[in-house]
């Protein structure tokens, strides 16, 4: 499976690279939404963070022949989002009149900003894990278990039995660890 995934960012990069708009559109929702958890956790305003994250798609856009690899590519935007949330929380700090409180603000985002980082990053993982489940797998996890469906409520909306139900989502754990276990401490 890295394998795949690699072939897969490679084609994605040179696409990009060369203006592709497809393949801008692929790293965006590939991306964005770490991005958008990791700069929410810094600001502490999800609207800052959205409008942040979209403007570093921007910023990467118009350098995009400067990057060669998926990697470098995505450590840049975790960079310039990270350096944009500091800017942010300078500005509307200041603007408050809450200088000192701006510069505590900053020295704790600061200190936590590789554990944002981190959850970002495994967020994202686990996004991109349940997306690559089967259809009625990976809707019924997302029922389930992002929206804090129960058993019964998933049956009912998807209009199949309750047995189905606990029958996907079991396969559904058994793919998602097979899929991260390089990310589970321990099997």
């Amino acid at each position: 499976m890295p394998e795949q995934n690699e072939c897969n960012s490679e084609q994605m990069m040179l696409g990009f690279r060369q203006g592709n708009e497809a393949s801008l559109s692929v790293l965006f929702r590939s991306l964005c939404p770490a991005l958008c958890y990791y700069a929410s956790k810094i600001t502490g305003d999800p609207a800052a963070a959205e409008d942040i994250a979209g403007e570093s798609f921007l910023k990467i856009w118009n350098r995009r022949q400067d990057f060669q690899t998926f990697v470098s590519l995505k450590s840049y935007l975790y960079t310039i989002v990270r350096n944009a949330c500091f800017d942010w929380v300078r500005k509307n700090k200041t603007e408050a009149g809450m200088l000192v409180g701006a510069a505590a603000l900053l020295e704790k985002a600061e200190a936590s900003c590789l554990e944002h980082l981190i959850a970002a990053e495994t967020y994202h993982q686990l996004y991109d894990a349940i997306d690559s489940l089967p259809v009625q797998c990976r809707t019924i996890i997302r029922l389930s278990y992002l929206e804090g469906k129960s058993g019964k409520e998933v049956a009912a909306a998807l209009h199949i039995d309750h047995t189905t139900v606990r029958t996907q989502k079991h396969r559904g754990i058994m793919l998602l660890r097979k899929r991260l276990r390089y990310f589970l401490p321990f099997e």
